[in-house]
C-alpha cells in the first residue's frame, strides 16, 4: 500500500470512530412527534416525487438506497413511504443499531440495514430508483470513487438526492478546524471540558472573523450539542465544494445536474445583481456559470442540495421547460411550506411570497393582488393554461399571458414551485 492509501485508511477509521462515539445526528428515541405532525424529510418522494420524475405517476413503489443513513433518516423515509423497499447503509454500528431500535419501536418492516461504506455498495448486487446521500460524500477519502459506486447502482431513469458542503459559507469553520487541529484537540480525545470550552470560544470570536459574520447561517452555535460541535469543528475530514466543483464532480462520475435545489441561493436574478450594469452579460451565460456568479456574490452558502441523474438518462423523462411550446400544459406544484406575508416598504405594505427554509432571509418575491390570486390558485392539479384562462377577466390591461409565464418562471427560480407533466398524477 502507498503512504497516501495508508493515510486514507487511517482517516477513514477516525471518521468511523467519531460516529461510533458521537452518532450523528443525535438520535431521537422515538418518532411519535414526526408521525403526529405528518412531517417529512427533504427530498422524500412522498412530497417531491415529481422533482425526480415529472412525467410519471406518483407512487411509493420504489427501490430506494439511503447511503449514509445516520440515526433516523431511513426510519423517517420508511414511515412516509410504506410501500417502498429501502436499503440503508452506514459505517457506524451505533447509527445502524439506533435505526434498528426505531424500526422495532414503530413496526417498520420495509428497511434493510447494512453496515458498510458507500464504496462497497455494488457488492449487494441491487439497483435503485432513488439514492439519497446527504452530508456523506464530502467525508470520503475520494468522493469521486464513492459517487461512481452510487452511479453504478442507479437505474437509468433514476435520480440521486445529494447534499455537499459549500465552500464560501464554511470558510470560518475551516479556520476553526485548523486551529483545534493545531491544539491537538480531536474527536477521539476531546473531553467534555474541551467541548464546553469550544462552545465558549465561538462566543468570543472577533466580530470580523468569518464565522462571526456568518454565524446566522449556523443557527445558535453557542447552544449546539456536543455531537453537533464535534461534527462541525473536529471532523477529521471534510471537503467543501463550489458550484463549478459540483458540476465537475458530476461530470467526472458520469452524471449530470438534473435540478439545482434552493436555486434562489445562487441565481443572480434573486440578488441585487439583477439591477447591476453587468446583468446583461450575466444573463447571456450558461446556467452553471450564472449560478457560480451568484454563489460568489453572496459568498455565504453553507451546503448545496441538488438532484443528479446519470448522463445517459433521456431528458424527456426529467426535464420540464417553461419556455417550450407546450408550457401551458405544465402543471405547477407548490413546494410544501411556502408562505405569504405582508411587509412594510417605503411605498406602504406589500404582500411577498417566501420560503421559510431558505438560508438567506432577504429572499422574497413581492406580488400585487392579481399575481397573489394567481399564486393562490396553484393547486398541483390544474395546468398553467387553465389557471391563466380563469384569471383573464382580472388581468385586464395590466398583464399579458406571457407575463404569467414569466411569473411562473420566477416562482420556479425562487423555489416556490416545480412543474409536472399533465399526463401524470
Amino acid at each position: 500500500m502507498t503512504e497516501e492509501s495508508l493515510r486514507d485508511d487511517e482517516i477513514r477509521q477516525q471518521v468511523k470512530d467519531q460516529y461510533e462515539k458521537f452518532p450523528y445526528p443525535a438520535g431521537a428515541t422515538d418518532l411519535h412527534k414526526f408521525i403526529e405532525q405528518k412531517s417529512y424529510q427533504l427530498g422524500c418522494p412522498s412530497r417531491w416525487f415529481h422533482c425526480y420524475w415529472p412525467y410519471a405517476t406518483a407512487t411509493d413503489d420504489l427501490d430506494i438506497l439511503i447511503a449514509g443513513c445516520g440515526t433516523t433518516q431511513a426510519a423517517k423515509f420508511a414511515i412516509n413511504l410504506p410501500n417502498a423497499r429501502i436499503t440503508a447503509i452506514d459505517i457506524s454500528e451505533n447509527s445502524i443499531n439506533h435505526t434498528r431500535m426505531l424500526m422495532n419501536k414503530h413496526g417498520i418492516t420495509n428497511v434493510t440495514l447494512h453496515k458498510m461504506p458507500i464504496e462497497s455498495i455494488p457488492e449487494l448486487g441491487n439497483t435503485y430508483d432513488l439514492i439519497i446521500s446527504t452530508g456523506v460524500i464530502h467525508h470520503l477519502p475520494d468522493p469521486a470513487t464513492g459517487l461512481k459506486a452510487l452511479r453504478e447502482v442507479l437505474r437509468q431513469n433514476g435520480s440521486m438526492y445529494l447534499m455537499l458542503y459549500a465552500k464560501y459559507g464554511r470558510d470560518g469553520v475551516y479556520y476553526m478546524q485548523d486551529m483545534f487541529r493545531r491544539m491537538g484537540i480531536t474527536a477521539a480525545n476531546a473531553t467534555r471540558e474541551d467541548l464546553e470550552g469550544l462552545a465558549s470560544l465561538v462566543e468570543i470570536l472577533p466580530e470580523y472573523h468569518s464565522l462571526t459574520a456568518k454565524r446566522l447561517f449556523f443557527n445558535d452555535l453557542g447552544s449546539r450539542s456536543h455531537i453537533e460541535l464535534v461534527d462541525l469543528f473536529l471532523h477529521p475530514r471534510d471537503r467543501a465544494y463550489s458550484i463549478p466543483d459540483v458540476y465537475s464532480l458530476l461530470e467526472e462520475c458520469g452524471m449530470r445536474m438534473q435540478k439545482m435545489l434552493f436555486r434562489a441561493h445562487y441565481d443572480p436574478v434573486c440578488t441585487p445583481l439583477l439591477h447591476s450594469p453587468f446583468f446583461s452579460q450575466i444573463r447571456s451565460l450558461p446556467l452553471a456559470e450564472r449560478l457560480a456568479i451568484g454563489e460568489l456574490f453572496r459568498a455565504g452558502s453553507i451546503v448545496h442540495y441538488f438532484i443528479a441523474c446519470r448522463d445517459d438518462r433521456p431528458e424527456e423523462t426529467c426535464v420540464t421547460d417553461i419556455h417550450g411550446d407546450d408550457w401551458m400544459r405544465l402543471i405547477p406544484v407548490k413546494q410544501p411550506g411556502i408562505s405569504v406575508t405582508s411587509i412594510d416598504t417605503p411605498e406602504g405594505k406589500k404582500n411577498v411570497i417566501f420560503c421559510p427554509i431558505h438560508q438567506f432571509r432577504d429572499l422574497c418575491y413581492p406580488v400585487d393582488e392579481i399575481l397573489l390570486e394567481f399564486f393562490h390558485s396553484i393547486d398541483g392539479v390544474t395546468p398553467a393554461g387553465q389557471l391563466i384562462e380563469k384569471l383573464l377577466p382580472r388581468m385586464g390591461d395590466a398583464y399579458e399571458v406571457d407575463d404569467m409565464r414569466i411569473f411562473l418562471e420566477d416562482m420556479e427560480t425562487y423555489d416556490y414551485i416545480w412543474f409536472r407533466g399533465q399526463s401524470c398524477a
